[in-house]
């Protein structure tokens, strides 16, 4: 944990200013795990607190694996509306218990399955619309 945290405070000189080396994190979650203990130790005990809200993203990868496998459709490479339903409630519960530990609100994570290409645009997109448009300052 220190090395990451170290990490997350260490510095570049760019022009005479002093910037924090990592603009945002991206945290990419197993959704087939069950077992979050370590995922939200992370989140709520190193990134939370050492990066700013807006620059954290989170998001939950193997949305075919979720459930055991259980309601995808591998005809169209997609979740049935049981898995969506999940998968909804899982990224919700992800943003609740950071909230609950932290008081900070991060993004709600969007999941996808990188194995089946399945929303890996939304992943892309939340990206894209959530990269800091500066650098990000020391903190």
């Amino acid at each position: 944990k220190a090395k990451m945290i170290d990490l997350l405070h260490k510095t570049y000189n760019y022009n005479h200013k002093n910037y924090c080396l990592i603009d945002m994190v991206l945290v990419i979650i197993e959704g087939s795990n069950r077992d979050m203990g370590t995922t939200y130790d992370l989140l709520n005990n190193v990134i939370v607190p050492n990066m700013q809200k807006s620059r954290i993203l989170v998001v939950i990868n193997q949305a075919d694996m979720a459930m055991k496998g259980h309601h995808w459709n591998h005809v169209t490479n997609t979740p049935d509306s049981v898995l969506l339903s999940y998968l909804e409630d899982q990224a919700v519960s992800v943003r609740r218990r950071v909230k609950e530990a932290t008081g900070v609100n991060i993004l709600k994570p969007v999941c996808y399955s990188a194995e089946y290409g399945w929303n890996v645009q939304a992943v892309f997109d939340f990206i894209i619309n959530n990269i800091p448009r500066h650098r990000r300052p020391l903190m």
